[in-house]
């Protein structure tokens, strides 16, 4: 059969049954379904990354026993200044780098310990004060009594420690 632009259909390449140029796309269409199959496998587990727990304390707690974890009723809390590393404990200040504040600090410290049957200390810090302080904050409350210390960080909404 002859068109008038002065091509035919040759009997070797009829595009009516076969269809002209799809014989690329055979193995695609084939492999179809393990495409699907390793998007959706991709897809778990990118999402499952985002509802794993992060490491920490979780504060926004509503009122409820707890039953599980550690309970602790003394908390420190350590905040870092652009001259000094402030520390609040029982509704009074400390300056970390003074020694007179210090063993003010470490004598409260021992009387709220004697009263309490678990001697833990939470100690709320941010990633700004050095490991230095926190570890001379660590060395004064065992000295103080406490048995078990505790140390945490503040985490964004996103439940990610929120970056220098």
């Amino acid at each position: 059969m002859k068109s008038g632009w002065g091509w035919s259909l040759r009997p070797g390449n009829d595009s009516s049954r076969r269809g002209v140029g799809v014989e690329w796309l055979r193995p695609t269409v084939a492999a179809a379904p393990w495409i699907t199959i390793g998007v959706l496998l991709l897809m778990m587990y990118f999402a499952s990354g985002t509802m794993i727990a992060s490491e920490g304390v979780l504060f926004d707690l509503p009122e409820a026993d707890f039953t599980d974890g550690e309970s602790t009723s003394l908390v420190a809390l350590a905040l870092p200044m652009q001259r000094q590393t402030l520390l609040f404990f029982d509704d009074a200040r400390f300056v970390l780098d003074d020694a007179h504040s210090m063993d003010a600090f470490s004598a409260q410290l021992a009387e709220q310990a004697e009263k309490r049957r678990e001697k833990t200390l939470l100690i709320l810090a941010d990633r700004r004060i050095s490991t230095g302080e926190l570890m001379n904050l660590a060395m004064r409350a065992k000295k103080s009594g406490i048995e078990r210390i505790l140390f945490a960080e503040r985490h964004n909404e996103e439940g990610k420690p929120f970056e220098q």
